[in-house]
């Protein structure tokens, strides 16, 4: 196996959010023209989502291309690495990074590490929510939960029947913080914008659902802001579900703690934020954490390791107050972006400073103040002590926040984007992100190819009909026809494709992609065991010769004549299925071969057969074993050598071979046993 590829940079930033992104903004203004060399930005996108706006995504009054910012422009100075980082290894500084299907994975070492993963959602905690809700983390979200609410109304449109309607038009919101508050008014909004395109729909068909746990809305903002919001959004027509738990969903119901349920299709979860998988496998082999988040000192140095940094969601970074470290108080800064980009700033600083032997500088901020729009020109804000709510609220939160957006070009494009919508519709357009399919089919003709040897395996692939051939460098591997299947020993092992496919006819295919293959076999232990079984019987011709340097040489200098068992027992096509099993009690085989009137092989019937043929209400026990498909056998010649004839069980995947004299009939049958034992049995 070659080496894997790698590099080293003094400083590797993992993450590319607020943290991460603006980390690296700060590294690369301290370093100056080092920090290309020094410092790696890697982050899963190759762009960053300003995360605050995704509800208005979700509204239509932004545009997504303008909510987010490619991190090559946004963080100039610095090397930026687009790949997933799999596993982290403090002990040798280096984490191994996933660069994608076609590229080998990269060993990166480092002297420093910054983590600014922040979260991942996870819903496994409410049965039917993984399934059947919506999340809003990043703008594929947004898209996908706006085009389900448009195709809602145009499912609605065609219908008749006031319940399915009500049901298409009822938008279940799960969670009443900021993304929760912010998301129902932009929906709201939405709605109210386009209902007067569907001159068929009522504007009480349709319904606005804000489901929270708590007694009031936003905990972080005070209760008399948060009283006026809920105030608010009623009297605009969304209903507020308070002290309410989702307990269970449907792909048509959700169902409260309190018995009650909401039919509905339509369901965004804003709960359910939980720690990154890297977070975790390190909070597993010991880093100091609270809840699942890394535990810093002041500086974002993680507690008892000195150049493991650490800031956003996945830090738990104590709070300070009034500036001086002694004044600590028992409590961490929320996983805000207002926090995570001070964080992140400080962080990069303090890695320079690091890396200077300069004093490090505490993280003092203690928030601005809070903000959340709630639909229609109406927010809520608390700065500095101050409380604002309706218009001046609403304006101020746009003012900052474009304000925030990094990049001038992003800012204009936004402002544009506000602006139209003051006096033009609401885009409708059906944009659907199309999502990666489970199943995915494909036409192929004959001589094209599915995949060559040395390709990365993505797939498993099913014959719907047609041929498929596997070949290697010296020829035919495999024949597959239709309800034959290929690429689970690739998938299982190491994802590359040994042999090349290729149609020998017009075919049909089915693929299965590799994330719900391992799903599948993962799950079961009776469906790993036969995918198992069946990779077996793709073997490459160094396995075959290895097996063959392991067999004594008296063996290997045998024909398939000399191992055969001579004079098999056969059926043929005008016995009865009765005269199938009377043959069966007396010798209790697995398969028979089945022949015609000059013994030539039909192909192979097993016990299998016989049984699911007897299921079928049109076969009995007087029908004739010609009205059953048989198997079909691998077949060899008496004078075959063994090598050839392992090499024969291997490919064919088959347990029994049929041994034909020159004539092409039937004359012995042949087992792996009987290869291994070196002699026949009369």
């Amino acid at each position: 196996m070659p080496a894997t590829p790698h590099l080293r940079f003094e400083v590797v930033i993992a993450g590319g959010g607020f943290a991460g992104v603006y980390a690296a903004k700060a590294l690369a203004r301290e370093l100056g023209g080092e920090a290309r060399e020094k410092v790696a930005l890697i982050a899963d996108e190759n762009f960053m989502v300003f995360q605050p706006m995704l509800a208005e995504v979700v509204g239509s009054s932004v545009s997504p291309r303008h909510v987010i910012n490619p991190l090559r422009q946004l963080c100039r100075g610095v090397t930026t690495l687009r790949g997933r980082i799999e596993s982290i290894d403090l002990a040798s500084r280096s984490l191994i990074l996933d660069a994608g299907d076609y590229t080998s994975d990269l060993a990166v070492e480092f002297s420093h590490l910054a983590l600014g993963t922040g979260s991942i959602v996870d819903l496994s905690r409410v049965p039917g929510m993984p399934e059947h809700a919506y999340v809003l983390k990043n703008v594929g979200d947004a898209l996908e939960y706006r085009s389900a609410i448009i195709d809602r109304f145009e499912e609605a449109n065609f219908q008749s029947d006031p319940e399915t309607v009500r049901r298409l038009l009822t938008f279940v919101v799960v969670g009443g913080g900021y993304s929760g508050v912010e998301t129902a008014g932009q929906v709201h909004d939405l709605i109210l914008g386009i209902n007067r395109l569907y001159p068929r729909i009522a504007q009480s068909d349709y319904r606005v659902v804000l489901v929270h746990s708590r007694e009031h809305l936003m905990p972080e903002v005070s209760e008399s802001l948060a009283r006026y919001c809920e105030k608010t959004m009623r009297a605009r027509g969304i209903e507020l579900l308070l002290s309410q738990r989702v307990k269970a969903m449907t792909a048509s119901k959700v169902i409260l703690d309190n018995g009650e349920s909401i039919d509905t299709h339509t369901v965004l979860s804003t709960v359910g934020n939980a720690a990154h998988p890297l977070i975790v496998s390190l909070c597993e082999q010991g880093v100091a954490n609270f809840r699942q988040r890394l535990k810093t000192d002041p500086h974002l140095r993680v507690i008892e390791s000195d150049r493991l940094w650490a800031a956003g969601d996945c830090a738990a970074v104590p709070m300070i107050a009034g500036g001086h470290e002694d004044q600590r108080e028992e409590k961490t800064c929320p996983p805000t972006a207002q926090f995570a980009l001070r964080e992140g700033k400080l962080m990069g600083q303090n890695i320079a400073r690091s890396l200077r032997r300069k004093e490090l500088k505490p993280f003092t901020f203690s928030g601005l103040g809070e903000l959340a729009t709630i639909g229609h020109r109406s927010a809520v804000a608390e700065i500095m002590g101050l409380k604002f709510s309706g218009f001046i609220a609403w304006f101020m939160w746009r003012t900052i926040y474009v304000a925030k957006l990094p990049g001038l070009e992003r800012k204009l494009r936004v402002l544009v984007d506000w602006t139209l919508d003051l006096f033009f519709p609401r885009d409708i357009a059906l944009m659907r992100p199309r999502p990666t399919q489970v199943l995915q089919r494909m036409h192929l003709e004959e001589g094209d190819k599915v995949f060559e040897a040395g390709d990365p395996a993505l797939s498993l692939y099913i014959v719907k009909s047609g041929r498929i051939d596997l070949v290697d460098e010296t020829g035919l591997v495999r024949s597959l026809g239709a309800g034959e299947h290929f690429g689970e020993r690739a998938l299982l092992y190491d994802r590359v494709w040994r042999f090349s496919a290729v149609a020998t006819e017009p075919s049909e295919l089915v693929a299965l992609n590799e994330e719900v293959f391992e799903s599948i076999a993962s799950a079961s232990p009776s469906l790993h065991a036969f995918f198992e079984k069946s990779a077996s019987r793709f073997i490459t011709r160094q396995e075959t010769e290895s097996l063959l340097e392991a067999m004594p040489p008296e063996i290997r200098d045998k024909t398939a004549g000399e191992l055969m068992h001579p004079e098999p027992v056969a059926m043929r096509g005008e016995q009865t299925l009765a005269d199938a099993l009377t043959l069966m009690v007396k010798h209790p085989y697995n398969s028979f071969p089945l022949v015609d009137e000059k013994n030539h092989p039909l192909g192979v019937i097993s016990q299998s057969d016989i049984y699911n043929a007897l299921k079928s209400k049109e076969i009995t026990l007087e029908n004739h074993l010609s009205e059953i498909e048989p198997s079909a056998c691998a077949t060899v010649r008496r004078d075959t050598s063994v090598p050839e004839v392992i090499e024969r069980f291997y490919r064919s995947g088959r347990h029994k071979v049929v041994v034909l004299d020159d004539d092409e009939a039937l004359c012995g049958i042949l087992t792996p046993i009987d290869l291994m034992a070196g002699r026949g049995e009369e």
